[in-house]
């Protein structure tokens, strides 16, 4: 074999083994890019599936458990809404109590809502006590209680249902919290935990 071949010959292996081995690293690179892919799939799925089990929804057929703890907040017809003033009124000619929760606040603490838009849930002529109240689906009777929402000069008169939990009523304030779910197209809804004025009128 002269000094042609012999160098040919290991050039040759030279080069096979270098193609050789840059498709191991390359192999080997693609591998743990695809395990660090599954881990993030895995981590993206499990985030969203913590997401779906925690997941706030309306729905008829409420029950105690589905009242959220998050603070209160609400939807008017396809808008999210926050609220500027939640009052607890008890009436005293009437005996009606009823929860305001409002877009617009008060020139003073009790006083009139001029413009009033946002939530209102009346237990007529009779308390709302410390406790539950629930009514869990659209069709059931409400007994002395009603629902409706304000947005701009309209007000609703539409099927709700409601799980209400008031936790504590003191001298000044009312805490608890709420999911009042309305059978509109857009499926209005307040829910959270509150912390209302309390209005002897």
């Amino acid at each position: 074999m002269t000094k042609l071949h012999r160098s040919l010959f290991f050039l040759s292996i030279i080069i096979i083994f270098t193609i050789t081995g840059t498709i191991f690293v390359s192999c080997g690179n693609k591998n743990e890019n695809s395990g660090n892919n599954s881990s993030e799939n895995k981590t993206g799925d499990n985030k969203i599936s913590d997401n779906k089990s925690g997941e706030f929804t309306w729905k008829d057929g409420l029950t105690a458990s589905d009242i959220p703890d998050f603070p209160v907040k609400g939807k008017i017809n396809g808008k999210d809404v926050q609220f500027a003033y939640i009052n607890f009124e008890k009436w005293r000619g009437a005996g009606d109590n009823v929860i305001n929760f409002s877009l617009v606040k008060p020139n003073q603490n009790c006083g009139f809502i001029d413009g009033f838009e946002g939530f209102t849930l009346i237990n007529k002529a009779a308390e709302i006590k410390q406790g539950l109240y629930i009514k869990s689906k659209f069709a059931d009777d409400p007994a002395s209680y009603s629902a409706s929402f304000t947005s701009g000069l309209n007000k609703s008169a539409i099927e709700w249902n409601c799980a209400l939990e008031i936790e504590s009523i003191q001298d000044k304030s009312v805490k608890g919290k709420i999911a009042l779910f309305f059978n509109d197209a857009s499926k209005s809804w307040v829910a959270g935990k509150f912390d209302a004025i309390l209005c002897n009128n």
